[in-house]
């Protein structure tokens, strides 16, 4: 067995995003294959994109993104993935053992898809939540395909757009009009999702983020 460290070294390190209830896991946004194209079009999400701003400029933060990229296509990845999400949560609450794909970026491909979806079946005691635009990929999967500790959401491309109708489980962001679906409660709570997990819940079939 591999220290965390030792992991990080291979891989990168988990992000920690404020607002989630513990980790996460992403990669630069430039290598969003529909986001990067959707980022030079006004009135997309991706236009106005939060992970090209902020703490996600530094350059200590798309250091370590970037080796995360880089890391993906190595043959150990899902076993390197499992073992180091499995160390990092072993003491925390079960009610912070809620995993986030991509607070950056987005799925690369159909392969990595599916690296991913190994990763979940190898921490079972871990729920995730993973939103894409990338709907190509989606159209090669079933629901059947998912785990069952995974809500896959296919989010939508522009802001106060209807949600995709071809999946089960989706995600939007509004701005002028109501929220579709259950409204992310986190603006009004210090930006933290706190007790909240409909983003990890099957039984919400949409949420809704505030335009930010």
């Amino acid at each position: 067995m591999k220290t965390i460290k030792e992991l990080e070294a291979k891989i990168g390190s988990l992000s920690n995003p404020s607002k989630m209830p513990s980790f996460a896991w992403g990669i630069p946004i430039e290598y969003c294959v529909t986001g990067s194209k959707l980022a030079l079009v006004d009135g997309t999400i991706c236009n106005k994109c939060y992970a090209g701003k902020g703490c996600y400029v530094f350059p200590v933060v798309k250091a370590m993104y970037q080796r995360r990229y880089e890391a993906i296509g190595l043959p150990e990845w899902v076993d390197y993935m499992a073992e180091l999400i499995t160390q990092k949560y072993r003491n925390l609450d079960k009610s912070r053992r809620f995993h986030r794909w991509f607070d950056s970026g987005d799925i690369q491909s159909y392969e990595h898809l599916m690296k991913i979806f190994e990763v979940c079946e190898l921490t079972p005691h871990i729920k995730y939540w993973l939103a894409t635009r990338e709907y190509q990929i989606i159209d090669k999967i079933t629901e059947k395909d998912v785990p069952k500790n995974l809500c896959l959401r296919v989010s939508t491309t522009k802001v106060d757009s209807p949600p995709p109708k071809f999946w089960k489980w989706t995600s939007g962001v509004h701005k002028d009009k109501k929220a579709v679906g259950r409204e992310c409660p986190a603006p009004k709570q210090d930006g933290e999702c706190g007790s909240c997990r409909a983003c990890w819940n099957h039984k919400v079939k949409q949420v809704s983020y505030k335009e930010h």
